[in-house]
């Protein structure tokens, strides 16, 4: 059963969270500075400037990320108990929604207040949305599997 659709589908998911690592989010051009935004840094676009955000302002991007590729590469291995598999998905994509929300509604807003400009989104904008919806095709994948098992059983 792991050469099965949903398979696919999480892996698809681990390998852009990774991949999300590498991509900026968004840039911010303003006045006052540049600041460009990935997963796991914020760096100044200025020479000799350091942006005033640690690893703590980053924590509710790389938190639910890593998460996600953990929980993706353990649940395609849990093939034989797909209720589990089911709620582990259903898990990834509320951390992936969390992540989505407060990379809009948090770290945008600080960070845009801080460089005096609006966002310039990037491709990693772009891959959570993918995310979400790939871990939405596996759940639809374990889904039908189990109804599946549930109706040959009925049939005995």
């Amino acid at each position: 059963m792991i050469q099965r659709k949903q398979t696919v589908f999480l892996l698809l998911a681990a390998i852009a969270s990774v991949v999300l690592f590498f991509f900026p989010l968004a840039h911010f051009i303003g006045e006052k500075d540049s600041i460009v935004l990935y997963v796991q840094k914020v760096f100044s676009l200025v020479p000799d400037t350091k942006p005033g955000y640690g690893f703590t302002f980053l924590l509710p991007l790389l938190v639910p990320n890593v998460f996600v590729i953990l929980f993706s590469l353990i649940t395609i291995f849990l093939y034989k108990n797909r209720k589990l598999q089911m709620k582990i998905i259903q898990l990834n994509m509320f951390l992936e929604v969390i992540m989505i929300a407060l990379f809009f509604f948090y770290d945008v807003h600080v960070l845009q207040t801080a460089a005096g400009s609006a966002p310039d989104y990037n491709i990693g904008a772009i891959i959570p949305p993918i995310v979400l919806i790939l871990l939405f095709l596996a759940f639809q994948g374990v889904r039908s599997d189990e109804k599946l098992v549930r109706s040959a059983d009925r049939l005995r």
